[in-house]
């Protein structure tokens, strides 16, 4: 019975040209030293490995058929941070792109874009690891860019070289929260499911779109605003943009933000400068900006990515200008929910997570 489903579950993959395969990878490389106590503390490598599930579909009128085909699926990711005893391991689950670049004779060329969640097992904890600055916590994020050589041995196996930069951070869910990055270089196998033979095609174009959306949506979080202060604040926000489409795949707006950065006085001042007789009141945490930004659909996930910079505080914020990235999924027909990072250009703010509302009020 088992193995006529499976018969069966092949079969059908076989109609509707799509590729399942399995890729491990093992990797080896460097943590970068971003902060000049990581220069001193660090004395190994970064290893470890990764495990993808691979899905790839062929079939005509998909939206991967207006990405050049990209290979998209499900990975866990693990790695050391090159000091055991205070850094500890890393571990990260996450959906991932891997998109298309070139391809000479039977070697392709891609890159990949992953972004899920992560887990530290060896956080900062006062008292016991007290010179792990990079991880406030167990629950991080992770965002994951590389590079990749693939070439086929066979119709079901195949040999990777591979580039990465990996990152890992709480976006000041909890203090300290320097975050830590790796740069590894990766082999790798691949091995498909059934026999598989990439099929011969042309890219096909997006239809331009005259599309208008109107957007809503409101996000919560939580933070820590200062290592030296141990409260733990809600951030959160109420946006709304308006997107013009150029394409069915791609759209570009501009809109509002009223964010609420919890504890906002204590995360722009040193400690030696914070009054602490005073009493900060809601509207100190409160921030208005306009943003630009760009939106690509990938099936029912949407990514977008917003440029802003503020046009009211009461506290003045770290940066004039701020940016915004995340993920959106469709939930029904016009409701999504979504997973963001609010961060200016050099550290992250807040995580948070919400619900939206898409009005498309013309085709």
């Amino acid at each position: 019975m088992t193995s006529s489903f499976c018969v069966a579950e092949i079969s059908a993959a076989q109609n509707d040209s799509t590729r399942y395969a399995i890729e491990v990878k093992y990797h080896q490389g460097i943590v970068v030293p971003h902060h000049t106590s990581m220069t001193y503390l660090i004395n190994d490598y970064a290893r470890g490995g990764e495990i993808n599930l691979i899905r790839q579909r062929h079939k005509a009128g998909l939206w991967e058929s207006y990405l050049n085909r990209p290979e998209t699926g499900i990975g866990f990711w693990f790695s050391s941070f090159g000091r055991p005893d205070i850094y500890g391991e890393g571990f990260a689950i996450y959906p991932f792109i891997n998109f298309r670049l070139f391809q000479l004779g039977k070697l392709n060329a891609k890159y990949k874009v992953a972004l899920g969640l992560g887990y530290a097992n060896k956080p900062f904890k006062v008292g016991e690891n007290t010179y792990n600055t990079v991880f406030g916590s167990h629950l991080n994020a992770y965002v994951g860019f590389g590079l990749r050589l693939d070439y086929p041995l066979t119709e079901r196996l195949a040999l990777s070289g591979n580039f990465s930069l990996n990152h890992l951070s709480n976006g000041s869910a909890r203090k300290p929260n320097n975050g830590i990055n790796t740069a590894t270089l990766a082999l790798g196998a691949t091995y498909d499911l059934v026999p598989y033979k990439e099929p011969e095609y042309k890219r096909a174009r997006p239809e331009a779109s005259k599309a208008r959306e109107w957007i809503a949506s409101v996000s919560a979080g939580r933070n820590q605003a200062a290592a030296y202060n141990p409260t733990i604040y809600w951030s959160g926000s109420i946006t709304a943009s308006h997107l013009w489409y150029k394409t069915e795949v791609k759209a570009y707006g501009i809109g509002l933000d009223l964010i609420k950065f919890g504890g906002a006085p204590l995360a722009s001042k040193n400690f030696q400068d914070i009054d602490e007789h005073r009493d900060y009141s809601f509207s100190d945490d409160l921030y208005a900006g306009v943003f630009g930004m760009m939106e690509s659909h990938l099936g029912s996930t949407a990514l977008y990515l917003a440029l802003g910079g503020y046009i009211y505080h009461k506290t003045e914020p770290r940066q004039p200008v701020y940016a915004r990235l995340g993920v959106r999924q469709k939930i029904a027909a016009n409701i999504f929910g979504h997973f963001g990072i609010k961060a200016n250009f050099f550290t992250a703010e807040f995580i948070e997570f919400g619900l939206g509302y898409r009005w498309r009020y013309k085709q």
